[in-house]
């Protein structure tokens, strides 16, 4: 196994790997030379046309998009960008009627805690939330999440991937069961998009919503929203701006004439750095192709549980490949000591309460570096 578990791509375009085995990608991916290219031809730009880089600025908004959108497989012009994914799913609670009888917010347990500041605010306007509990912390039985979906749901707010666990979702059985008693569904697919396939028309999905410096390689600064096409119409934010006017250099009093695109999610005038820095890593995973990542990373990954396994190291993430996304939780006393220590040595990884130490490779990270990883941990819990 760990022989077919040594290849790994493009590790020439991440210079950070020269001097350090990152095994983070979960919480940042690791910066492409691309990156640094396009924050360069954006500086050159400005400097070169001042407000006419506009002109080629706007349109870039929708290409990186659309970009984002072929790794999904959502139709060009179905996905948009801002800041997070928190502004975007606060733009999209503004859609909602919260003063009628279909008056519910579901989200689950274990779902991230600023997209649960998020939806509670509405609780004020006339939203009540519902949160699914789980049982043992880890993960939620999909029973018990589509039981708590009912007619009274406006929508559910559900991770595809838990981040406390890394414990992948069922989102095809909650889609079915939203479509049968008439609520949308979001999905936060911050924690799997780039290292675990899937196809929003295939799945038929209402709303998904992500980010671009996890799995995608972006860097902070550039989330997404993808929206089904026959819902877009109905979607008219009230956490808004000039950007999502029809015409927004007419600069026409209020109210709002909204763009008939996605470009009505837009607000005030757009991060326009935060986007094109995370084009690059973008186009590196169309590159090499998700479901080959994929299957880098599920060699990868169980290798990690197995040596885990053998020293005796609790793991807190899905055995079962298919059950989990792209990460292995391990924990042990000490294991928060353990994490500063391992990334004073320039070995990185994160640590979260309740799940211990995060450990992820992706397409770059090579055999020989989770070899590493385990001697050095070794090494650290010894002292």
């Amino acid at each position: 196994m760990r022989t077919a578990a040594t290849a790994a791509l493009h590790r020439d375009q991440f210079p950070i790997l020269a001097n350090a085995t990152y095994l983070v990608s979960h919480s940042m991916g690791a910066a492409p030379l691309g990156a640094k290219a396009a924050l360069d031809a954006y500086w050159e730009e400005w400097a070169a046309n001042g407000p006419e880089a506009w002109e080629a600025w706007l349109p870039r908004i929708g290409e990186i998009a659309d970009g984002i959108g072929s790794l999904i497989g959502a139709a060009p012009g179905s996905v948009f960008l801002g800041p997070n994914v928190s502004v975007l799913q606060a733009a999209l609670a503004t859609c909602f009627d919260f003063t009628q009888d279909r008056n519910e917010v579901v989200y689950e347990a274990l779902q991230f805690p600023s997209l649960t500041y998020v939806w509670r605010a509405w609780e004020r306007y006339g939203a009540r939330v519902r949160v699914v509990d789980s049982p043992d912390g880890r993960t939620i039985p999909t029973q018990r999440i589509v039981e708590a979906i009912t007619k009274r749901t406006a929508i559910a707010v559900l991770s595809h991937a838990y981040y406390i666990s890394g414990a992948i979702a069922d989102v095809r059985a909650i889609a079915a069961h939203c479509r049968k008693v008439g609520a949308i569904l979001c999905v936060d697919a911050y924690q799997t998009t780039g290292v675990y396939p899937y196809d929003v028309r295939e799945w038929d999905l209402d709303i998904v919503t992500g980010g671009s410096h996890k799995w995608l390689l972006g860097g902070p600064g550039c989330g997404w929203i993808y929206l089904k096409p026959s819902l877009r119409e109905h979607m008219r934010p009230a956490v808004t701006g000039w950007m999502a006017h029809a015409q927004p250099f007419n600069f026409e009093e209020a109210p709002i004439r909204y763009a008939g695109s996605m470009y009505r999610f837009g607000n005030g005038t757009p991060t326009i750095p935060g986007y094109v820095v995370a084009q690059p890593g973008h186009k590196l995973i169309a590159e090499v192709g998700i479901a080959r990542i994929r299957e880098h990373n599920v060699r990868l990954t169980t290798m990690i549980a197995e040596m885990a396994q053998q020293r005796g190291l609790r793991i807190n993430t899905p055995l079962e490949p298919r059950q989990r996304t792209g990460w292995i939780g391990i924990d042990f006393d000490g294991a928060d000591r353990v994490c500063r220590e391992l990334t004073a040595r320039r070995v990185f990884i994160d640590y979260r309460p309740g799940c211990g130490l995060r450990v992820s490779p992706h397409f770059y990270t090579t055999g020989d570096e989770i070899e590493h990883f385990f001697s050095e941990l070794d090494a650290v819990r010894r002292r």
